[in-house]
């Protein structure tokens, strides 16, 4: 059988599994890849009225050492589901393999392969397919996304991450100088020396050496070190994309961009500029343009996450009343004390990490937050605000909601989902806190 990928890419991955990870960690820790929480997933994608218990197949396809495939078997493992896993690097796969099973996780089926093969592999079709930091390291990124297209039901979903073209110049300037001064047939390790040499002594002029901070974590010791580092300037395939390439991207397997999972607020022009009369410029503007200038307005995007259908029509609104709402992040369970502290006139400030949140509040805020528990329907939650504040009327209550929405959803802290049809025990975010 023909090799159906680039050799240089697998000898990558077989001498540097990535993202490093130590099984051992299993015991502390759970990794969220926020974009395969099934609640995320079910809002943006199934329109928050999924039901997991029956059959529900995903597929993991470039799982590298097991990130999105744990955090994906540990949500399905009272379900009857099954995941299956695709990498073409066996060093990848044992280390994959060695964190499920330090889990107990018995959901998994193990393929060792190409994604360019999944059409000749018989694996049927899946809800679900995730392929995080793949597709660009392909020859063809448009081939390997009709490949997994190929497996995708009609009504499934794929989340996808490619890297970002404006967020990551410095890095194409770095990886372009690096051809011309590394040796030719230098091996991986000759390769970090020289890189790591260089990199001591580049002037503070160079584009990459003024920015070099905002890639710590991939190139640090005390982050992804050497691993990290080769991955991100020495891979031999690394392709960018920009919004306009994702939507292009999609078209040519006629699939619908249904979203930005992993905070969407830098796909907002709204959320980026001062100006007012800037701001209204941009609400004129299509979607998919605002978006695409959003990205080079904040050139932060240093990979893009998004989900594609088949169908367009699969994000929870709020015109679904049946729907609940849960708040999420790691507001998840605060819904009651954050509604305590809400007092009319005032901004209740909330600290997550290193973003603060602040919120304007009223008693019609206060009853709202306090029924973002995941399973009151919206129609209940706007009947409590019209019976405990006097004067308000059911339209004041529908303004409100949608302004808390409008605020929270896009910095990933509020979802919808149908009450009890997500047909998964959720983690108790509490003890896995978001990171």
């Amino acid at each position: 059988m023909p090799k159906h990928y680039l050799e240089s890419v697998k000898q990558q991955y077989e001498e540097l599994p990535y993202p490093p990870r130590d099984p051992a960690d299993e015991a502390k820790r759970l990794v969220h890849t926020v974009g395969d929480n099934l609640v995320v997933v079910n809002h943006f994608c199934f329109r928050g009225r999924l039901d997991l218990r029956s059959g529900f197949r995903c597929l993991v396809a470039g799982g590298g050492t097991g990130d999105s495939l744990v955090y994906l078997a540990e949500q399905l493992r009272h379900c009857d589901a099954e995941i299956v896993y695709l990498d073409i690097s066996e060093s990848s796969r044992a280390i994959a393999e060695e964190r499920a099973r330090r889990r107990r996780l018995t959901n998994i089926r193990w393929i060792t392969g190409s994604i360019m093969d999944i059409p000749n592999l018989g694996l049927g079709e899946f809800d679900y397919i995730n392929c995080i930091g793949v597709l660009h390291h392909l020859e063809s990124t448009e081939r390997g996304l009709a490949a997994l297209n190929s497996v995708l039901k009609d009504d499934g979903a794929m989340f996808l991450m490619l890297y970002g073209k404006h967020a990551r110049r410095e890095v194409y300037d770095m990886q372009e100088l690096l051809r011309d001064y590394l040796p030719p047939g230098i091996s991986i390790p000759e390769k970090i020396a020289m890189t790591r040499e260089l990199l001591a002594n580049l002037p503070p002029t160079n584009s990459f050496k003024r920015n070099i901070s905002f890639w710590d974590s991939e190139t640090s010791p005390g982050g992804y070190g050497d691993v990290g580092l080769y991955d991100l300037l020495l891979h031999s395939q690394d392709r960018c994309f920009d919004v306009n390439g994702i939507y292009a991207l999609a078209a040519t397997e006629r699939l619908n961009v249904a979203g930005f999972p992993e905070r969407s607020n830098p796909y907002d022009p709204g959320n980026l500029l001062a100006s007012p009369d800037i701001r209204r410029r941009f609400e004129t503007l299509g979607l998919q343009q605002r978006q695409a200038l959003a990205e080079k307005i904040s050139c932060v995007s240093r990979t893009h996450e998004f989900y594609l259908t088949r169908h367009a029509g699969t994000v929870a609104t709020l015109d679904d009343e049946e729907n609940a709402l849960l708040l999420f992040w790691n507001l998840f369970g605060k819904h009651a004390a954050l509604s305590q502290q809400i007092r009319p006139g005032q901004l209740v400030t909330y600290t997550d990490g290193d973003r603060t949140l602040s919120i304007a509040g009223n008693e019609m805020t206060r009853v709202l937050i306090s029924g973002m528990d995941g399973e009151t329907p919206i129609s209940e939650v706007y009947d409590r605000v019209v019976a405990e504040v006097p004067g308000t009327s059911r339209t004041d209550a529908v303004q409100e909601l949608k302004r808390l929405f409008d605020f929270l959803n896009p910095a990933g802290y509020l979802y919808l989902l149908e009450p009890g049809s997500h047909g998964i025990r959720m983690i108790d975010y509490r003890r896995y806190p978001f990171t």
